[in-house]
């Protein structure tokens, strides 16, 4: 556990170590590099330590043999609780049943997971619009599972769930409104 040590620069440390080795699907970066990216945008725009801490944690679960569990006994229940509202379920799901529980999760969240969850598709979508700058729009929309026209659903979507009862103006929320625009004119 964390104590003693400043709980952000220990969730640095516990998400390198899980997510060592671990590639992102673009330009052959590390996949640490977008948690770091999350809890980045996350400190940035003031929120605690939680928060920030979650969202480097955030794909912990996902994507590595760590349970909600180990998060809970490392972080406490509310890092814990905030990494279980980011998360997918069941990864052998398909995938629009997996984005659908995503959305009806995040829709009524705390405030704190709202803003992980938009991070995390901040982050996404701005790699997503540089490949595009990079590579064509063709080209990236047809290396990813589902064509342009789900993930313009999906990111959409998730979204309006973060900013349903809540202030959309949050700096957060706009920046993500932003680069949807950006990258679906939405």
């Amino acid at each position: 556990m964390y104590r003693g040590k400043d709980k952000i620069e220990y969730a640095i440390y516990f998400a390198t170590k899980a997510h060592k080795n671990q590639k992102r699907k673009v330009e052959d970066v590390n996949m640490i590099f977008h948690p770091f990216t999350v809890g980045m945008i996350l400190q940035r725009n003031g929120c605690d330590e939680d928060v920030v801490a979650a969202g480097i944690l955030h794909d912990v679960v996902e994507d590595t043999p760590y349970e909600f569990d180990d998060i809970k006994r490392e972080f406490g229940k509310k890092v814990r609780d905030y990494v279980y509202d980011a998360s997918e379920p069941d990864k052998s799901l398909e995938w629009e049943e997996r984005k659908r529980h995503t959305i009806e999760q995040i829709k009524n969240a705390p405030l704190g997971s709202k803003l992980i969850v938009a991070c995390d598709k901040i982050s996404n979508l701005e790699d997503l619009s540089d490949c595009i700058e990079l590579y064509g729009e063709e080209k990236e929309f047809n290396s990813l599972k589902r064509g342009k026209e789900k993930q313009k659903w999906y990111y959409t979507n998730v979204y309006e769930s973060c900013i349903n009862g809540v202030d959309k103006n949050h700096p957060i929320f706009k920046r993500y409104k932003e680069v949807l625009k950006k990258v679906f004119d939405y």
